[in-house]
């Protein structure tokens, strides 16, 4: 059974009786009116605590971190920085999978993000990425975390941006030089 914070039960979507999720229209204004999450983004919440709240994987590797004292830091990567993420054992297939396309007409995407890879050369939305070693002390033994970084959530967009470099390389895409992200670590205390 997994450790699980009681800022993760804080962040739970609210179910019916038959077990079934609210919907993050309904989800987000009851959750942004919690004072101690304001400062997690709203793409956060509806890429992952929303709708992966549950998930087994989530629950054993990241239910147990405390959310009040995590930041959620917008920045920009490299490609080179995001090829030495740690992805999950369970999740690394669905990853090496995207990342093999020779082609657009192969990304298994809507029609607007489809056209944001065509046109900027990189992701809509910024994948979750996790700084290790910010929490790591903490970690429970039977965690799924390596050091330094490992992807929370996008492994669809991961793969995709593999595919995106040979498919620019083939000069059929342009491939942008930097690729935003979510960088979720321990917050600084400064004393």
């Amino acid at each position: 059974m997994a450790l699980v914070n009681s800022s993760w039960m804080e962040l739970k979507p609210n179910e019916d009786r038959d077990g079934n999720q609210e919907w993050f229209d309904e989800y987000y204004p009851r959750i942004e009116l919690k004072r101690d999450y304001r400062h997690i983004p709203k793409d956060v919440f509806e890429q992952w605590i929303h709708p992966h709240h549950k998930n087994d994987e989530t629950l054993k590797n990241y239910s147990w971190i405390d959310y009040k004292n995590i930041e959620f830091i917008a920045a920009e990567w490299t490609f080179d920085e995001l090829s030495n993420l740690y992805i999950l054992e369970d999740f690394r297939d669905y990853f090496l999978n995207r990342s093999k396309l020779t082609d657009f007409r192969q990304f298994c995407c809507n029609e607007e993000d489809l056209r944001y890879w065509k046109e900027k050369g990189t992701w809509r939305t910024s994948p979750i990425i996790l700084d290790i070693n910010s929490i790591i002390s903490d970690k429970p033994i039977d965690c799924e975390l390596v050091p330094p970084f490992q992807l929370v959530e996008g492994h669809s967009r991961l793969g995709y941006l593999h595919s995106l470099q040979r498919i620019t390389g083939i000069n059929k895409g342009n491939f942008a030089l930097r690729h935003s992200i979510y960088l979720m670590r321990g917050k600084i205390i400064n004393i």
